[in-house]
């Protein structure tokens, strides 16, 4: 039992010692980099304990030695020759008289590669020269050097100070002479957009803004000189001191900048409400009004007041990075902040970078587009005017085969375009695209439908624009043919729009088509009784007919015996017009002249029907045809009672 503890505890020893070498091994080690602890006297670092000495770390030597050292220079009568080196046990001692201050061992000097005696002479040659340069520094002599110095720089901060009392107060007073003379109102067609005194405030600001940076400057100067100078506080760190200036200075540069920007802004206002009519006129594309004087007033008005807060926004953002970035203890906030803002604007110019080549092949595809679109629309309006002929092809199929083949330019034009888009490689706009394209397909089919019976109609050559035409129950003229409807304007003024794939699935009357030739035929019926000679009503027919408006006499009018009836026979006159537009007015013209060439030849017209006892009823004649002697004949009645019977 005894022999398996021994063998135990001699495991033990010898991984203890193998730590043992282990740490001194790394300690010996000249590659391995050590942290290095200051001996600082008077703000000057002379140089750095490295090694451990004993129980004592090095960091723990450094803060013994800059105690003694303080303490010994706390007593003026320091005598340097007192400084002085001894050796005791492989150490070099550096002693004031016998009070030890530190010690160099011989590991500090393998750290530092030098010998143990160079490196302890040279530690007491340095901690000599700045005990002197203390007592130096510390001397009456040069305290009172040191307040000359300081009460000089006092008396000229102050001579300027004086200075800037006198002197800008005439630079003011020259500025505010100079309106009217120098400085003059802006004007903008007679209106005065900038008068002179607010280039008078301006420059007064700019004046008054340069004093105070002036004078700021100057008391950072002496203050920073003052606490250079004096002995008590030229040692003294003041990290800050020249933060504070300057965001002294930027407060109030921030304040007079959004104090300036809102000023102008409420000038603008003003100056707005009073332009109108004079630099604010209303928007117009010949006789449509885009956009009213009142409209643009509001914009403008708008835009005024919106880019006020922007500015102010922006400008107290970057007043509030840069004051934080004056100071190490809130520079990171600073960076943050300014982060915020710059990486995605910074990203955005990249992009945009990156993006200028595409671009550039974008609009060279656009540009060449738009010759092929404007060389195309030159060939098919020379097919308008009939320069150029195409056997088969109409002219008045030009203009819509011309926006056909703009449309297929277009959209060729955009498949090209599109892998050239910036984020066109990416899910989000892939999927944003299939979304627009499910979408239009949804929604679409009704539009693609009247497009395509659009482009049939062109094509048949149904209609054009001024046809009267007639589509389902629709009477009226053509006034606009589109891809998707054709408006049609009725008799009435009434307009209707009428989708193309209902007018292709109904048939089409065109009353126009016929007018270029012998013109078209107007027809209607009347009904003469049987004691009336047919020579004679279609006499009058005709010439009701060639007394009407619009009705040519070549080709003549003719009529057509279209039924004998039980009580009359019907008569169809037909005439030929070439107004087809005015069809309503014509035939209202025709059925006046009708009724007085009948009424005037004393021919009664029978329809409507008319029962009548014919030896005892009034006329249908008009009163102003008939004869001034013209009596209502009485109503006799025969009997046969004295006529024998039949046999």
């Amino acid at each position: 039992m005894i022999m398996k503890i021994d063998k135990y505890l001699w495991g033990l020893f010898f991984l203890l010692l193998f730590y043992q070498q282990n740490n001194f091994s790394q300690a010996d080690s000249p590659n391995i980099e050590k942290i290095g602890y200051p001996l600082i006297v008077d703000s000057d670092t002379l140089f750095y304990f490295y090694e451990n000495l004993g129980p004592f770390s090095a960091e723990v030597r450094a803060r013994e030695a800059n105690s003694k050292i303080i303490s010994l220079l706390k007593n003026n009568q320091i005598e340097i020759d007192s400084v002085n080196l001894v050796t005791q046990d492989n150490l070099y001692l550096i002693r004031y008289k016998s009070k030890v201050i530190f010690s160099i061992s011989e590991r500090d000097a393998a750290y530092l590669s030098r010998s143990s005696e160079d490196l302890a002479n040279e530690y007491l040659q340095n901690i000599k020269e700045a005990i002197f340069k203390h007592d130096l520094k510390y001397s009456n002599q040069n305290i009172f050097s040191s307040f000359g110095k300081v009460i000089g720089i006092i008396l000229v901060y102050l001579l300027f100070l004086i200075g800037f009392a006198k002197i800008f107060p005439r630079i003011y007073l020259f500025i505010e002479s100079l309106e009217g003379k120098l400085f003059h109102s802006i004007s903008f067609r007679q209106v005065e957009v900038i008068s002179g005194e607010s280039i008078i405030i301006v420059l007064l600001a700019v004046f008054k803004l340069f004093r105070l940076f002036a004078s700021l400057f100057l008391l950072y100067v002496v203050v920073e000189q003052v606490i250079s100078i004096l002995p008590w506080t030229s040692n003294l760190k003041l990290p800050g001191l020249r933060g504070i200036f300057i965001a002294i200075f930027i407060t109030f540069f921030t304040l007079t900048l959004i104090k300036g920007i809102n000023r102008l802004s409420l000038n603008l206002l003003k100056k707005i409400r009073f332009w109108k009519g004079t630099v604010i006129q209303s928007v117009r594309i010949k006789r449509v009004n885009l956009l009213s004087e009142d409209r643009i007033i509001g914009l403008l008005i708008l835009f005024v007041r919106n880019f006020k807060n922007v500015m102010n926004i922006v400008i107290g953002y970057f007043y509030i990075t840069f004051t934080l970035s004056l100071f190490e203890f809130t520079s990171t906030w600073s960076d943050k902040l300014l982060s915020y803002f710059l990486d995605p604007l910074l990203a955005v110019l990249n992009e945009i970078i990156k993006f200028i080549p595409n671009l550039i092949f974008i609009v060279i595809i656009i540009l060449v587009s738009k010759y092929i679109i404007k060389f195309i629309h030159f060939i098919f309006r020379e097919i308008e005017k009939g320069d150029i002929e195409i056997p088969g092809f109409l002219p008045d199929w030009s203009i819509p085969t011309f926006k056909i083949f703009r449309f297929l330019i277009i959209v060729f034009a955009i498949i090209i375009i599109y892998p050239h888009l910036p984020g066109s490689n990416s899910k989000a706009f892939e999927g944003v695209s299939v979304l627009l394209g499910i979408l239009l397909s949804l929604a679409s089919a009704s539009a693609i439908s009247n497009i395509v019976s659009g482009t049939v109609l062109t094509y048949m050559n149904a209609f054009k624009l001024g046809d009267r035409v007639k589509i389902a129950d629709t009477l009226g003229d053509v006034i606009e043919k589109t891809l998707l409807v054709t408006r049609i304007r009725t008799a009435k003024n009434v307009e209707i729009a009428i989708p193309n794939s209902i007018i292709l699935s109904n048939h089409i009357i065109n009353f126009s088509k016929s007018n270029a030739n012998e013109g078209l035929i107007l027809h209607t019926t009347v009904t003469i009784g049987y004691d009336v000679p047919w020579k004679k009503v279609h006499e009058l027919l005709i010439n009701a007919a060639l007394a009407s408006e619009n009705v040519v006499d070549d080709p003549k009018p003719f009529v057509l015996q279209t039924s004998l009836d039980d009580f009359y026979v019907s008569y169809e006159l037909n005439a030929f017009t070439k107004e087809p537009n005015r069809m309503a007015t014509i035939y209202s013209s025709l059925h006046q002249n009708i009724q007085d060439k009948f009424n005037e030849a004393g021919v009664e017209i029978m329809s409507p029907h008319y029962g009548a006892h014919r030896d005892g009823s009034q006329t249908t004649i008009p009163t102003d045809y008939l004869p001034k002697d013209y009596k209502t004949p009485t109503f006799n009645i025969t009997t046969n009672w004295n006529k024998p019977k039949s046999e």
